[in-house]
């Protein structure tokens, strides 16, 4: 069992107004954490301006919506690379690098065939779901692998879960942070929303940051914390780390702002409630949970959602998001839930893709100031990106670029590769080695 199979908590970090952190780091307070942050600095800007960006491999990302894909193929980019992405007569999703070997066609052009395999529109050179080519057309009664020895195209790892299709962009599957668990998509007390799905023009990494944090509540959705001196400072949370995330809980109370509708009536008056709320950020998928006893603590009305990102390329990212709730199930409501759930992923969506600079740093802004409790989740999260990248998972986009520069294409390397290293007519994007980190990178 791997350490991400095992879900082993490693730290707690408890935070409020009167201070805190994380258990190892306590008694040193908040000069050892800006101390470390200082040192990493320059690290971090030499990175920066070498032209490195952290997208990585090795990782569950969302593809696509289960509706989006139908009887023909479609075209996905993610890690600046295309993907086609297609059903078998079966149905099962099939992933898929989208550049034909042979002269470099587009193969979501093409068609899907009743064998379970996918047509290049170009020649007509056929791919099954295992990436191994089945037939050239021009050679129809010959075998592919004696006219062309070897001839294939990376397939991806494709699960279908929860009105998505995932897709396993790499080739370590057995060391890959699972998929989140989602129990209210198959319990009949909760309702969801349609999948939904738009595009951010940000990277991925602004747009998860604009809601991982719980100071921006107050400044960009109005959700102040009452019953408190600074109702625009949080109450005390508690975050626990996990080898592929992290999850936080506190209990603020809140006033709901009136914004007509049905939800007004959740709450009688408009006297402050103390609410739990639960988040959990995980890295498959760049997953966030959301989950609010929006009813007030004791109340059992719990509105949920979870969103996923998948970097585009380093300047857009596709989101996704489903909803639930377990109060006012009437199916005439579900508009409004949807409505207002967007709302607040829009007041998101505004402030990242205004944020600067446009391609995120490999880690902590050189540029931005970081406080010890506010930003907490954030230097979680950076913490669990400079683990990828010392397992060798991070794409070098400088050498990446330059390969391009050339005139050579570069596929996302994927666990056929791996097993049959031989014979690629594309080689693979070139990666950090195992254990480098930001000082080794920087050099």
């Amino acid at each position: 069992m791997s350490a991400h199979q095992a879900g082993l908590s490693a730290r707690q970090y408890k935070a409020g107004r009167n201070g805190g952190g994380f258990s190892d780091c306590h008694e040193h307070g908040c000069s050892h954490v800006a101390n470390l942050y200082q040192r990493l600095l320059p690290l971090v800007r030499r990175t920066w301006e070498r032209g490195d960006r952290p997208v990585f491999t090795n990782v569950w990302y969302v593809a696509a919506r289960s509706e989006d894909l139908q009887d023909k193929p479609l075209k996905v980019r993610m890690l600046g690379c295309d993907f086609v992405l297609y059903r078998e007569p079966g149905g099962k999703a099939v992933c898929l690098s989208n550049v034909c070997p042979h002269r470099g066609g587009s193969l979501a052009h093409g068609k899907c065939k009743d064998d379970g395999s996918i047509a290049c529109p170009y020649h007509a050179w056929s791919f099954n779901g295992e990436g191994k080519c089945t037939q050239i057309a021009s050679r129809r009664d010959e075998d592919p692998q004696d006219v062309a020895p070897g001839v294939k195209i990376d397939a991806y790892p494709t699960e279908e879960k929860y009105g998505f299709i995932w897709a396993f962009l790499g080739d370590e599957p057995e060391n890959a942070a699972p998929i989140i668990e989602m129990p209210e998509f198959d319990d009949d007390g909760f309702r969801s929303t349609t999948t939904h799905s738009e595009v951010w023009e940000t990277n991925y990494h602004w747009a998860k940051f604009s809601n991982l944090d719980l100071v921006h509540l107050p400044v960009v959705h109005g959700i102040k914390f009452q019953n408190q001196d600074n109702p625009d400072s949080p109450p005390p949370f508690e975050l626990t780390e996990h080898d592929d995330g992290f999850d936080l809980v506190y209990y603020p109370s809140t006033s709901r702002p009136r914004k007509g509708g049905e939800w007004d009536k959740i709450r009688d008056g408009d006297e402050a409630k103390k609410v739990e709320s639960r988040m959990k950020f995980r890295v498959a998928g760049i997953s966030l949970y959301g989950k609010v006893e929006i009813g007030g603590v004791g109340s059992g009305m719990h509105n949920v959602f979870y969103e996923f990102s998948t970097p585009i390329d380093d300047q857009t990212t596709a989101m996704y998001y489903i909803f639930f709730r377990n109060f006012m199930l009437q199916p005439e409501l579900d508009e409004e839930h949807l409505k207002r759930n967007l709302m607040q992923a829009r007041q998101d969506k505004a402030i990242a893709e205004a944020q600067q600079p446009r391609i995120a740093p490999v880690g902590p802004d050189p540029n931005g100031l970081y406080t010890y409790d506010e930003d907490s989740e954030i230097r979680l999260y950076w913490n669990l990106m400079g683990s990828m990248r010392e397992r060798g998972w991070q794409i070098d986009r400088k050498a990446w670029a330059e390969a391009l520069a050339a005139g050579h294409y570069r596929a996302i390397p994927s666990p056929v590769r791996k097993k049959d290293p031989k014979g690629w007519v594309h080689d693979e994007v070139p990666r950090y080695a195992k254990g480098t980190t930001f000082a080794t990178a920087a050099a």
